[in-house]
């Protein structure tokens, strides 16, 4: 792995942060002239530096051709973090979903910080966010995912620190995050914060679609297999007291979550593998009827995983190998089928993605650290995915005075107004 390649630290820095209230925007020499921030596509685009002296939520508008029009960067509230044993590598958080957005919420974790926050997004015009409340802390250590219920809005936050776990928050338009009672809940890891290395540390948390389950993936490591968490979830947004461990058939490192459309299932990249099925049948059970693990030729960082509603296929990125792998997946029988590569610039990197939804076309976008861009695809149909174009994070961040660094970069979420 070339990572000592990826380093890309700019000098110039963000200026401390407005009261939540004023934090949009807040880099010292704002164009309000800029397209991002003056356009009102359908969608919006979200990443985050995770830097440890300051984290900060990158924002953009997407046009309706796909295209990111840069708008600006708003202060999440805390610090980034990054997982040894060297920080000089990229993915510090090691995790699908460090941002996270349903509707018009957009959550970011803090990882250097033990904290979350949650934002407004405007519908009007989505490069602007505004912080509701105050961050708020995890309850735990090392945050490095989120997850928001399609159904009603609840956030759970995912741990991955010394304590680690799961904790969970309803969603008050004037306070923010708050807890919710009995929905502390531990996954009983030996871990350090920041983690020593990725080794059995959690990847991502997902709600079921019916928000009755909460799922979180976990890493292995030569001394034992990675797993798959799930937890009843109450009317109330309580979770069960203990988790249910699913572990799937030679499977060990367990990564992104991503759920199969018309199926009670989920697919999980597994890393340097492929990925898993985790078949939960049709009762909504929390325990596996079937957890098959499927080989990906030539995968060495198999890890971040999204589906496209327009092709109706699932698209795995590869950080080392830089390649974008389309796969089918039967709802019915689950069984899956490779579609076709794509190849994205060697030393790329790619690492978390989004596939969004934009005036009925779907369109992908890849966090590259290597080469520091977003690489932008569209999705036209089933095995025709087709390189648009790419944007320039770095050039972003230096036109309006802010560090960014790769091997800090995270999350990628998109919002559209459709």
């Amino acid at each position: 792995m070339l990572y000592s390649t990826l380093a890309l630290t700019l000098a110039a820095t963000l200026v401390a942060a407005a009261p939540a209230a004023q934090q949009n925007p807040i880099c010292k020499g704002t164009d309000k002239n800029r397209p991002g921030l003056t356009a009102k596509g359908p969608g919006g685009l979200y990443w985050m530096s995770n830097e440890p002296n300051g984290n900060f939520v990158f924002t953009a508008n997407i046009d309706a051709d796909g295209n990111v029009l840069f708008g600006d960067a708003v202060y999440a509230g805390g610090n980034g973090g990054h997982m040894g044993p060297d920080v000089s590598k990229p993915n510090g958080l090691a995790s699908q979903g460090s941002i996270k957005v349903i509707a018009d919420k957009l959550v970011a974790v803090n990882a250097g910080s033990d904290t979350a926050s949650i934002f407004q997004i405007d519908f009007q015009n989505p490069a602007f966010i505004r912080m509701i409340g105050q961050p708020i802390s995890t309850s735990g250590n090392f945050p490095v995912s989120a997850t928001i219920s399609n159904t009603n809005g609840n956030v759970c936050i995912l741990n991955a620190g010394q304590n680690n776990g799961v904790s969970c928050y309803t969603v008050s338009l004037r306070k923010g995050l708050v807890p919710i009672p009995n929905s502390v809940r531990s996954l009983n890891l030996k871990l350090t914060t920041p983690p020593a290395n990725p080794d059995n540390t959690p990847s991502q948390i997902l709600f079921s679609d019916d928000s009755k389950r909460l799922f979180v993936s976990v890493k292995g490591s030569k001394d034992a297999p990675g797993f798959l968490a799930a937890w009843d979830v109450a009317d109330d947004g309580s979770l069960s007291a203990d988790f249910v461990k699913n572990v799937p058939d030679g499977g060990a490192n367990p990564a992104s979550l991503t759920a199969i459309r018309g199926a009670d299932a989920l697919m999980n990249t597994d890393i340097g593998k492929g990925i898993n099925i985790f078949d939960f049948g049709k009762n909504g059970t929390t325990k596996a009827e079937k957890a098959q693990d499927l080989v990906i030729n030539d995968s060495i960082h198999t890890a971040w995983g999204e589906f496209s509603d327009q092709t109706r296929n699932y698209y795995i990125s590869d950080s080392d190998t830089a390649v974008y792998t389309e796969l089918s997946i039967d709802p019915k029988t689950l069984e899956v089928k490779g579609v076709k590569q794509y190849p994205q610039e060697k030393g790329s990197f790619p690492i978390d993605q989004e596939v969004a939804l934009l005036d009925g076309k779907d369109t992908s976008y890849l966090l590259s650290p290597g080469n520091m861009k977003i690489q932008i695809l569209a999705l036209n149909a089933p095995g025709q995915a087709k390189q648009l174009a790419s944007f320039d994070i770095a050039k972003a961040a230096k036109n309006i005075g802010a560090t960014i660094n790769a091997a800090n970069i995270q999350g990628i979420q998109a919002f559209f107004t459709g």
